[in-house]
């Protein structure tokens, strides 16, 4: 998970860099081309490769679309902010997922939440609306929506993600979700809205850093769908959070300002409120490994 963290802050670099002149919908769609590539190949090698095909369970096709189509817009929602906002600030949003993971499994799901993953829900709202002040950070109303839109997005997208496991193999569900993201792109260059749609050719090395982006998006993807569904969810979401500390890093050295106090304390308060709500899986998760061990050692 470390892994796909750094990877994506990776990417997010390159985003931010290839921002100054291309617009979003054109990195997005660059971004997934390379992706569709790299993984057409991984797909094909893996199937030639497979003597014995792992049974899976027919169907699954709508919780794939939800994960395609919600994970495509959230994407677009990051993207816009990194062309427009420090890097920390828009990871930061972006990581908001398990505060509305909440909302869904209450709501949606019908999940029953306790008082203490209630209030750390809140701590994580309070965080989102200290980092989307206007008056402080100097966030537009495109930029708030946006960094909530990111949040909501992927925690649709990886609620779905969970379960399709049983119905798709990781190479199928990563190539169904580049080849997504390839026709928002596609069709969101043509938007005529500043820092949305058009297109600008890329200059010799912009079609580097358009590779170098491709390809940690890529790893990153791989990475991350790999941890979801091998590992238990309540160890795999915590380490997500050092994403944010990566991309402050690299913002600061893509030219990034350091956060102000009001944003480094939202920041953290999104940190603590998402380990917070992680920590009951998280525990859940450790006795039941240690559990099994002891079953093995018997």
């Amino acid at each position: 998970m470390f892994a796909s963290s750094f990877g994506f802050a990776l990417m997010n670099a390159f985003a931010k860099i290839l921002s100054v002149n291309i617009p979003p919908m054109e990195n997005i769609f660059f971004r997934s081309v390379v992706m569709v590539v790299i993984m057409l190949f991984v797909y094909i090698y893996m199937a030639l490769r497979q003597n014995k095909k792992k049974k899976l369970k027919k169907g699954g096709f709508v919780k794939l679309f939800m994960r395609v189509a919600f994970g495509s817009f959230a994407m677009f929602c990051v993207f816009y902010n990194i062309a427009t906002i420090p890097l920390g600030t828009a990871t930061a949003f972006a990581q908001s997922v398990p505060l509305y993971v909440v909302f869904i499994g209450l709501f949606f799901l019908k999940e029953k939440i306790n008082i203490a993953i209630i209030c750390a829900t809140l701590i994580g709202f309070v965080g989102i609306l200290m980092i989307g002040n206007p008056s402080i950070n100097g966030l537009s109303v495109a930029n708030i929506l946006c960094g909530i839109a990111s949040g909501v997005g992927m925690a649709i997208a990886f609620v779905a993600l969970k379960g399709l496991k049983d119905y798709f193999d990781n190479a199928f569900v990563i190539l169904s979700f580049a080849l997504g993201t390839t026709l928002l792109g596609l069709f969101g260059m043509l938007i005529p809205i500043e820092n949305v749609g058009g297109f600008v050719m890329p200059t010799k090395i912009e079609w580097f850093f358009i590779l170098c982006m491709g390809i940690s998006g890529t790893i990153a993807q791989h990475f991350l769908n790999k941890a979801y569904v091998i590992a238990p969810v309540g160890i795999v979401a915590p380490i997500d959070y050092s994403r944010i500390i990566f991309s402050i890093f690299l913002g600061i050295l893509l030219g990034d300002s350091l956060p102000n106090a009001t944003t480094t304390i939202g920041i953290t308060l999104i940190i603590i409120s998402g380990l917070l709500i992680a920590t009951p899986a998280l525990l859940e998760d450790i006795r039941k490994i240690r559990n099994k061990k002891l079953q093995n050692l018997k």
